[in-house]
C-alpha cells in the first residue's frame, strides 16, 4: 500500500468550531476579555481564561480534554520568585508531553520582545501576533489554524488512536506532495519517526527538507539523530554551527548539552545549559539540568540557586523531576543551608503521600530524609537510612540515579561517623552501574567529596572491564563454554547491564558451539538477568513518580 492510500482525502470543510475549546492567558483583564470575546464571535463557546502561566498550567493539567487553541501573552510581570513567560509555559508543556500535537499555540507579543517569539517559533509555536491586535488580524490567524487543523484531521485521529507510524507516513506523503502545509507535515512526521525510533525515516525527511530550505529545527533533528546513533562528535559540530546562526534557539542548547555530556565535557555542558537558562529563566527542566550537573561538579552554591528556583516555579508542574529535589537537598547539605534542605525533605514527604505505591518516590523521599538529618547532625538516623537504601542495591528497580544519591550521601556521612559497610556498598553500586565511561565518570564525581571512595569507584569499574576481557579471551582458544560461563557468573555477581548484554550477544553468536542443554541452561540464566536488569527488558521505571 502506498503512503497516499493510507488515508482517504481530507474533507475541505473546516472543523466544527462549536466543539473547540480555547484558553486565553493574559495578565490584563481587558486583553483577556477582548481575546475571549473575539473567539466567541468566531463561534467558540468554550473559552477559558487565566491571568498567569502558573494558573494556565493547572487548567491545562486538569482539563477533561485537551484545548484545541491556546493564546498566550509572552511577557508576565514577576510575582515574588515566580517569573514564567509564555515561552517558558510552551517549553514546559512540550518537554513534559503535556501539549498534544493537535493543540495550536499562538503567542502575543510586542515589538520589543519580537525576537524571543521568533525564536519560540522554532519550538513548535504555531504563530504569533504583534500588539496591538485587531479583530481582523486575529480572525485571519484563527482561520489559518483551523484550515490546517482540518487538513491534518486524519493525522491527528491516527495519533489519538496510537497509530503513530500511520500518522508519520501520512505526514511524509503530504510533505512529498507539496501540499500547502508541507513544512508543518514535515515537522510532525519527523517528530513521530523520532519517537518511534525510526531514525532512517526521520533523517530522510530532514535531509529532503534541508535540500530545499535551511530550516533550523530540521538541522536540530539531524543532530538528535547523530546523538541517538552515538555520533556525539558530529552532533556537537552540527549544533555549534546551528547556534552560531541561531544564538537564541533554546532547544538547540538542550541537545548540545546532552552531546557534550556524551563527550564527557562536563564543564562545557554546564556552560551550555547555563546559556539555555539565561534564555528561558523560567524553564523548570533546564533549571534542574543545570543545578544537578553543578552538584556533580561541586558547585553547591549554583546548584542550590537553580534547584531552588526550579522547585519554586515547578512545584505544581509535571515538568518537575523529583530527583532534582533530592539534588537540592544534597547541595543544601553542602552549604549548610538547613532551610532549603528541609524544604526539599518536606516536598518529597508530601509527594510520597500522593504516590504511596511508587517505589521511586519512596526511595527519593528516603534520600532527602537522610540529607536532612545529616544537615541536623543526627548521624545515627542517617546511617540507618543509608543502610535501608543500600539494602535495595540488588533490586531491579534500583536505578543509576539512586546509586548516585547513595554514593553522594555516603561520602558526606563518612567523615562524621564510621560507616562499616562503606566499601562494600560502594563496590556493589559501581559494579552494577559503571556500564560506560560517561556513567563511570558521573559515579566518580558522586564520590569526589571523599577521594579514597572516588578511587574505589574507578578501580571497581576497571576490575569489571578486566574480568569481562579475560572471559572473552577464552574465545581465542575456542573455549566457548568457559567464556559464557565466566560472563554469566560475572553478570550474576555484578548485575551490570553491559555485561548482561555482552553475555547475551556472545551466546547468540557462539551458543551453537555448546551442548544443547548447556546452551539452554545458560540462556535461561541470561534472560532472567536481561529481563530484570537492562533497559531492553520489560521493566519500565516511570521518571516522574
Amino acid at each position: 500500500m502506498t503512503n497516499q492510500q493510507l488515508f482517504a482525502p481530507a474533507t475541505p470543510a473546516f472543523a466544527d468550531v462549536s466543539r473547540l475549546r480555547a484558553l486565553v492567558i493574559d495578565e490584563g483583564e481587558l486583553s483577556r476579555s477582548v481575546l475571549a470575546g473575539i473567539l466567541r464571535q468566531l463561534g467558540l463557546p468554550l473559552v477559558q481564561s487565566a491571568r498567569r502561566p502558573e494558573e494556565a498550567r493547572r487548567l491545562i493539567r486538569n482539563a477533561p480534554q485537551p484545548y484545541d487553541l491556546i493564546v498566550s501573552d509572552f511577557h508576565f510581570r514577576q510575582q515574588g520568585s515566580e517569573a514564567m513567560t509564555g515561552q517558558d509555559l510552551l517549553d514546559e508543556l512540550r518537554q513534559a508531553r503535556g501539549l498534544p500535537m493537535q493543540t495550536a499555540f499562538i503567542m502575543v507579543t510586542d515589538e520589543a520582545r519580537y525576537q524571543h517569539v521568533a525564536d519560540a517559533l522554532e519550538g513548535a509555536l504555531d504563530d504569533y501576533l504583534l500588539k496591538p491586535i485587531t479583530a481582523g488580524q486575529f480572525e485571519d490567524r484563527f482561520r489559518l489554524v483551523m484550515e490546517r487543523k482540518t487538513a491534518f484531521r486524519e493525522v491527528f485521529q491516527a495519533i489519538e488512536a496510537g497509530e503513530y507510524e500511520k500518522a508519520a507516513q501520512r505526514c511524509e506523503a503530504m510533505f512529498a506532495e507539496g501540499q500547502k502545509f508541507r513544512l508543518y507535515a514535515a515537522r510532525i512526521g519527523s517528530e513521530l519517526y523520532l519517537r518511534l525510533n525510526q531514525l532512517d525515516a526521520a533523517k530522510r525527511m530532514f535531509e529532503t527538507l534541508l535540500a530545499h530550505k535551511a530550516v533550523p529545527w530540521a538541522r536540530l533533528g539531524l543532530a538528535r539523530i547523530e546523538l541517538s546513533t552515538a555520533d556525539s562528535a558530529t552532533a556537537c559540530r552540527t549544533l555549534e554551527t546551528l547556534l552560531v546562526e541561531n544564538p537564541g534557539y533554546a532547544d538547540a542548547y538542550d541537545v548540545y548539552g546532552r552531546a557534550l555530556l556524551e563527550e564527557m565535557k562536563l564543564e562545557a555542558a554546564v556552560e551550555i545549559f547555563g546559556k539555555a537558562v539565561q534564555i528561558t529563566p523560567g524553564n523548570v527542566t533546564r533549571l534542574q539540568k543545570l543545578g544537578s550537573l553543578e552538584l556533580f561538579l561541586g558547585r553547591a552554591e549554583g546548584a542550590v540557586q537553580h534547584l531552588n528556583a526550579a522547585l519554586t516555579l515547578g512545584a505544581q508542574s509535571r515538568a518537575l523531576d523529583y530527583q532534582g529535589v533530592v539534588a537540592l537537598a544534597i547541595a543544601s547539605l553542602d552549604l549548610e543551608a538547613l532551610e532549603s534542605c528541609e524544604r526539599a525533605d518536606r516536598f518529597l514527604d508530601e509527594a510520597a503521600g500522593r504516590h504511596p505505591d511508587s517505589q521511586r518516590v519512596r526511595r527519593l523521599r528516603l534520600c532527602a530524609e537522610v540529607a536532612f538529618v545529616l544537615a541536623r547532625r543526627r548521624y545515627e538516623p542517617a546511617l540507618a537510612g543509608l543502610a535501608r537504601l543500600a539494602s535495595e542495591l540488588a533490586e531491579p528497580e534500583f536505578t543509576f540515579e539512586m546509586a548516585g544519591n547513595l554514593v553522594q550521601l555516603l561520602v558526606r556521612a563518612a567523615p562524621h561517623r564510621a560507616v562499616p559497610e562503606l566499601e562494600g556498598w560502594v563496590r556493589r553500586a559501581a559494579e552494577r552501574f559503571c556500564i560506560s565511561r560517561p556513567r563511570t565518570l558521573l559515579m566518580e564525581l558522586a564520590a569526589s567529596a571523599l577521594p579514597p571512595v572516588e578511587q574505589q569507584v574507578r578501580e571497581t569499574a576497571a576490575q569489571i572491564n578486566e574480568a569481562s576481557r579475560q572471559a572473552m579471551s577464552h574465545l581465542v582458544t575456542k573455549q566457548h563454554g568457559r567464556t559464557l560461563q565466566a560472563l554469566v557468573e560475572l553478570a550474576e555477581r555484578s548485575l551490570n547491564a553491559r555485561i548482561i548484554n555482552l553475555a547475551r550477544a556472545t551466546l547468540e553468536h557462539h551458543g551453537h558451539q555448546l551442548d544443547g542443554s548447556e546452551a539452554a541452561q545458560l540462556g535461561r540464566r541470561i534472560e532472567l538477568l536481561h529481563e530484570s536488569y537492562t533497559d531492553a527488558g520489560r521493566r519500565l521505571v516511570g521518571r516522574r513518580v
